[in-house]
């Protein structure tokens, strides 16, 4: 079981230049430089006021922040109305540069780099300020939730609504303090099946949220896993947070073999939930985290009003 209280690891390197001198040349006085998840320095000479964001989750983040009217654009999974009337660049992972570069963004948020995908390096080459942003883990996207908000000028904003997110975290931990935590399959993908394993932000939600993840000894952030090994581990709840998962699935998997197989299918602890809501990790994570210790406890939530 890990720590009860997730830590915020300020881990990016602020560096306000001041009077600075960098290779001879003096650094404008509000000039900042933010260093990002690929090891980049990140340099603006003033708050970014045109931005593009590629990353779903760091988007609602940046509307939390108050700073929606600075996005240009948007991605094809931006859905907020806020965000209708902008252009779309196309996915987050491969986005139409030549749109994107098009809309003259004096900061760009994107994934960092893999060893097939070179958008980042690619926007830095065209002069644009690019933030690569890691998004797998609470500790990063506090890390990326502050240096989003240097970049914007908004530090004091970032701050606030880390807070927010720690103290309604709390709030959800201490309602399930004490329970017995029940051993729960996270699947992010069916068939193939794909489910969460160690090293990421649902991992964390489903122990804030009162539940052990049945996966946690997994190799891989995400792996793909057998239904055998599923049924051998037998875990004692089940979330299916896929966008094809209707309210009929329980019924669909007790008909199903292998899945039939499982207990808590039998009884019918199978929740399918939102995945924009659960597999995001935005300012909506106290909201999952929440949903997650509701289902998980019900009777740790008895008084409140079903929703």
């Amino acid at each position: 079981m890990r720590a009860a209280r997730l830590l915020w690891f300020p881990l990016f390197l602020l560096l306000p230049a001041g009077c600075a001198e960098s290779g001879g040349k003096a650094e404008s006085a509000a000039a900042i430089l933010v260093r990002d998840d690929a090891g980049r320095l990140v340099r603006l000479e003033r708050p970014a006021r045109r931005v593009v964001c590629l990353i779903p989750s760091v988007t609602e983040l940046i509307l939390a922040l108050g700073a929606g009217d600075r996005l240009v654009a948007r991605t094809d999974y931006d859905d907020q109305p806020a965000l209708a009337a902008l252009p779309t660049v196309g996915g987050g992972l491969t986005p139409n540069l030549e749109s994107l570069a098009a809309l003259r963004p004096e900061l760009v948020v994107g994934w960092v780099d893999a060893q097939s995908r070179t958008v980042i390096d690619r926007l830095a080459d065209l002069g644009i300020a690019v933030y690569a942003a890691r998004t797998e883990t609470l500790a990063e996207a506090a890390r990326t939730t502050r240096g989003v908000g240097q970049l914007l000028g908004l530090a004091a904003e970032s701050e606030k609504v880390l807070g927010r997110i720690h103290a309604a975290l709390d709030t959800v931990r201490a309602a399930v303090a004490g329970r017995p935590a029940p051993s729960v399959l996270y699947v992010v993908g069916l068939e193939p099946l794909f489910v969460a394993g160690p090293g990421t932000f649902v991992d964390e939600l489903l122990e804030a949220a009162g539940g052990r993840n049945v996966f946690r000894d997994a190799v891989a952030r995400w792996p793909q896993v057998s239904l055998e090994e599923v049924v051998r581990r037998q875990p004692d709840a089940v979330v299916l947070a896929l966008a094809e998962a209707g309210p009929q699935v329980g019924g669909r998997l007790k008909r199903t073999p292998g899945w039939r197989q499982l207990q808590a299918v039998r009884l019918g602890r199978v929740f399918p939930v939102d995945p924009d809501v659960f597999n995001r990790w935005g300012p909506g994570i106290p909201e999952a985290a929440r949903r997650l210790a509701r289902l998980l406890h019900p009777e740790s939530f008895a008084a409140e009003a079903t929703p």
